[in-house]
Formats: C-alpha cells, sequence, structure tokens
C-alpha cells in the first residue's frame, strides 16, 4: 500500500526544467508520517545507495520520518534524469513500513542484482533519513556510500548494514547484527542481547558497553588490533571450528582464531569480528545510564 499520509515538501531550491544550474545541487525535503497495521511484530525497512540513516526509538505509534535528497551532476540535463529515475518508495499500512531510495534502472542497498553490464548514470543521488519509530518495532536498516548509521533507545531485534560508514547503536535492547566495511562499531546496551548477534567491520575498532549484569559467551577476533574485556571472563572450552583445505594432496584443517570466552554464567553467543581495529567489551558507563 503507497502511503497516503502526510507529506509536507519544502524545496530549498526551485528547479526550472529548462534553467537549472548543474553547479548547484538542488535539494529536496519531505516529511512523512506512515502507519503500521495489525498487532505486530512490526517492522521497519530503510534501503539507500547513499545517505545517512537516523534512527531514535519513541513511545507514540507512529512512524515519523524526514528525507532530505540530494543531487550531484555535471549538467541541468543529468539533474533532470536524476529528479525522474531515482525516487524515494514508502509503503505503509501492513505490518512492516519501508522507505527505499530506488533508482530507476538497478538495486538498492541489500538487494540482489541480476544486470550486469548496465551504465551507472551521469549523476549522484543520496537520501538522508532522519526518523522516529515506536521503540518496539524491529528494524532492518542499509546504505553504501557516506553510510553513517546511528539508532538511538531501540528495544527490538535489530539488523544494520553499512560499507563506507560507522555504525552507532545507543541505549539499545535486543538482539541482531551490525556490519559495515568501512568504520567503527559501537553499541552500548541498557539490557543485554537475548539472543546471538553478531558485530563485524574491516576497517575499524568494535566496542560494546553492557549493564553490570551481563553475562553472554564471547567470540573475538582481529588481525591488526587487541583484544580486550573489564567483566571477569573464562576462556570457553569448546571444539574450535576447522575449515579443510586442499595442499598439496593433502586436506589440511585450520581453526577459525577467535578468542573465545564466558562472561559469568555464559548466554547468547556475541562475536565481535574486525581485522583492522580494535573489539573490546566494557561495563556500561554510568553517564550512559543516566541518559
Amino acid at each position: 500500500m503507497r502511503t497516503a499520509a502526510s507529506i509536507v515538501s519544502v524545496f530549498s531550491l526551485a528547479l526550472a526544467a529548462s534553467a537549472a544550474p548543474a553547479e548547484t545541487p538542488p535539494v529536496e525535503t519531505t516529511r512523512h508520517t506512515l502507519r503500521f497495521a495489525g498487532t505486530g511484530p512490526h517492522v521497519l525497512e530503510v534501503r539507500t545507495i547513499e545517505g545517512v540513516i537516523d534512527i531514535e526509538g519513541y513511545d507514540g505509534a507512529d512512524v515519523d520520518m524526514t528525507v532530505t535528497k540530494s543531487i550531484r551532476a555535471k549538467t541541468a540535463e543529468d539533474v533532470q534524469r536524476a529528479q525522474r529515475e531515482v525516487t524515494l518508495e514508502t509503503a505503509d499500512g501492513a505490518g512492516t513500513i519501508r522507505a527505499i531510495g530506488r533508482y530507476q534502472y538497478g538495486t538498492t542497498c541489500g538487494e540482489e542484482s541480476h544486470q550486469r553490464n548496465r551504465e551507472w548514470p551521469h549523476y549522484d543521488v543520496r537520501f538522508d533519513f532522519k526518523i522516529r519509530v515506536p521503540r518496539n518495532t524491529q528494524i532492518v536498516l542499509c546504505t553504501i556510500n557516506e553510510g553513517t548509521v546511528s539508532v538511538k533507545g531501540m528495544r527490538a531485534d535489530f539488523i544494520v548494514r553499512s560499507v563506507n560508514g560507522p555504525i552507532s547503536l545507543r541505549d539499545m535492547a535486543g538482539s541482531g547484527e551490525a556490519t559495515t566495511v568501512n568504520g567503527a562499531v559501537t553499541a552500548s546496551f541498557v539490557a543485554a542481547p537475548r539472543g546471538d548477534s553478531l558485530f563485524r567491520t574491516i576497517n575499524g575498532d568494535i566496542v560494546l558497553s553492557m549493564p553490570d549484569a551481563f553475562a553472554a559467551d564471547l567470540d573475538l577476533k582481529t588481525f591488526n588490533g587487541g583484544l580486550y574485556t573489564d567483566f571477569d571472563a573464562q576462556p570457553r572450552a569448546i571444539k574450535a571450528a576447522a575449515v579443510p583445505q586442499r595442499k598439496d594432496g593433502k586436506l589440511v584443517y585450520k581453526t577459525n582464531e577467535f578468542a573465545t570466552v564466558r562472561v559469568g554464567n555464559g548466554g547468547p553467543l556475541l562475536t565481535l569480528d574486525t581485522f583492522n581495529g580494535d573489539a573490546r567489551v566494557l561495563h556500561r558507563q554510568d553517564k550512559e545510564n543516566s541518559r
């Protein structure tokens, strides 16, 4: 169902179709009120090729969303093409609300592409999202370029993915995944994850802040960095996973190289996996508890 919710458009630049100066990027800001249907569970899904996603949980029932669409192009003709070919898709009135920055001839973040050898357009379009969400909503967020993702105050499960940008989760309760390639992953929890969770980056630190009663099993790995926790932790007695590789006609087994420890009596498995950076699990500070 396409949303028929109230949308107020604010144009910072009024473009005339015949005289849009290429050196002045057009910017359009729209505001949307989207509504769930049914008793739940409810899911918010946000995807874009380029742009920031900023989510804040609150105690209301609606999804209040502000989206800023920016276009970069070398010619006025390319600006007009971008306005026609790249759109914001929204859908509500169901258990899942979606907001997707969509190129006319391509997929968006997190979607499988079946197209090959298609010429990329001569423009770039970014969508920056600022959204207030009922805090018990599950979230699925995905962005690629200049893709900072910030989430605060959510209480349900999460899937958060970026490629070129950091991920910040604050005042969370829930389980899920937070993965990027270039950027740090930081997460603070008011209640520890209830299920297995994954935190991963290639270039950046991973820092989790947990309440005092935290108990879990941890898998920690880095190549260029350190592993640290200020919780009392003991090595976990597990059988290391081994992957066979054929070398000189023989099968050679190598372990997965994770440091495996148990905090408290153990619990869900939390995996912290980075290549260039530290992996740290720390006590949540008093100033975080007071927010």
